[in-house]
């Protein structure tokens, strides 16, 4: 049977109960929220276990980092290009994820996503608290909706990590912890480079914090910056201590995380571009990259009095408009955001995301009978409806910087049958 008519009903109730629970106001407690993220989460795992296709990258490039980092290798040395380009924190992970299984006897496809799993129900707790009011609400319809689910218990991706380490970083900054603040936004961008999209509004909440105070503003958010380059640095440095990098080799090992294959024709221009079909280029990654860098400042200027939940939300959300690559996985990066402070349009824009990754976790083109690749033509052009939706997602000036302060640590109760203006 099709894994669209196995799984896809779920995360499709999933969708629906978020969106219900919007309409008339439910307000679940956070042992319920949680209980369903782990029921949701643990049903796609089991799921994608038994599944014969798993996600290159998971059953090949993670596996493999994990073996050599066992080894005592750094995998981003001795991996296939673009197999392993980042910094060797996930890999410890990965390697202690293996070597779990190991021990007590499971297969890499259950212990390969459990910390991709448990990072995003932590996230589930989080979202109430970088949420201004309603957590509640916010906590249970995060624990639905399906990105979060396929992209941590289908695809065992990083971003569920990298998400709880900087939405983290952020609630931090808003409670006056600037160095907890600082440790946390430099391991979120120790797991991946896109994590920098993160920092401002970290550091534009410790700055609120401290407004009457320019003196001690300036040094706690020097503080954070600190924390944001010596995280990384370490994590760099650790490889030669525990993987067979030299020292002299750390400037090469810096390079190589540092760069992109240009995997284009995924997403967006670049699918315009190359008709739908995937290909390495590095002349549209030439030209994507200062497209790219552009538009993020443009969109940094332009919502430069956002609160920094809403900032943060902008600058991925443009950084997903505009970006010229893109996996299915990247789509998750705003979601935490936008549902602590939905924007306008925001469920239309999540249902659009959904459908377009679940179409490819899900492997819809089964039901169509094509082939993967006859299917990826019209896949990757259908973004350009997805991004139409993200762009309407995007909150006005005004809206955007309505809600300021620190964070509530008890959201007001809400009426029954209450919904958001």
């Amino acid at each position: 049977m099709s894994p669209a008519l196995v799984i896809g009903p779920l995360l499709a109730a999933g969708l629906v109960l978020a969106v219900l629970a919007q309409r008339r106001g439910w307000a679940p407690p956070l042992w319920a929220a949680l209980c369903a993220g782990a029921v949701l989460r643990i049903a796609a795992m089991a799921w994608a276990v038994a599944d014969q296709s798993q996600p290159y990258d998971f059953a090949n490039d993670f596996s493999e980092a994990a073996g050599k980092v066992l080894d005592g290798l750094n995998p981003t040395m001795h991996m296939r290009e673009g197999g392993w380009h980042f910094l060797p924190f996930l890999a410890y992970v990965l390697a202690g994820q293996q070597g779990l299984g190991e021990l007590v006897g499971l297969s890499w496809g259950v212990s390969g996503r459990i910390v991709p799993v448990l990072a995003d129900l932590a996230l589930i707790p989080l979202v109430a608290r970088l949420a201004d009011e309603r957590g509640a609400l916010r906590a249970f319809q995060y624990a639905c909706v399906p990105l979060g689910i396929m992209v941590s218990g289908i695809h065992g991706q990083f971003p569920p990590i990298t998400l709880a380490l900087g939405v983290g970083a952020l609630v931090a900054a808003r409670a006056g912890r600037a160095h907890w603040a600082g440790l946390l936004i430099g391991l979120s961008v120790t797991c991946a480079n896109w994590s920098v999209l993160l920092v401002p509004g970290v550091l534009m909440a410790v700055w609120a914090g401290n407004a009457r105070r320019p003196g001690t503003a300036r040094r706690q958010c020097l503080a954070v910056l600190g924390w944001t380059a010596a995280v990384p640095g370490a994590f760099l440095v650790s490889s030669t201590v525990f993987l067979d990098t030299p020292v002299t080799g750390l400037v090469e090992l810096a390079k190589a995380i540092m760069s992109t294959r240009p995997v284009v024709g995924d997403w967006g221009w670049t699918a315009l571009a190359t008709g739908g079909t995937m290909t390495v280029s590095p002349a549209l990654g030439q030209i994507g990259m200062p497209v790219l860098l552009i538009g993020l400042l443009a969109a940094g200027w332009w919502w430069r009095k956002a609160d920094p939940v809403a900032l943060t939300a902008v600058l991925i959300l443009v950084f997903l408009v505009v970006t010229y690559r893109l996996g299915a996985q990247y789509l998750m990066w705003p979601v935490p955001y936008l549902i602590a402070r939905p924007p306008r349009f925001v469920w239309p824009a999540i249902t659009a995301a959904s459908a377009w990754a679940a179409a490819g976790y899900l492997h819809v083109e089964t039901l169509l009978g094509m082939t993967w690749w006859q299917f990826h033509t019209f896949w990757s052009l259908s973004s350009l409806l997805v991004i139409a939706l993200l762009v309407a997602a995007l909150p006005s000036r005004e809206a955007a910087a309505q809600v300021r302060g620190p964070l509530r640590r008890d959201p007001a109760p809400v009426a029954a049958g209450a919904t958001d203006p």
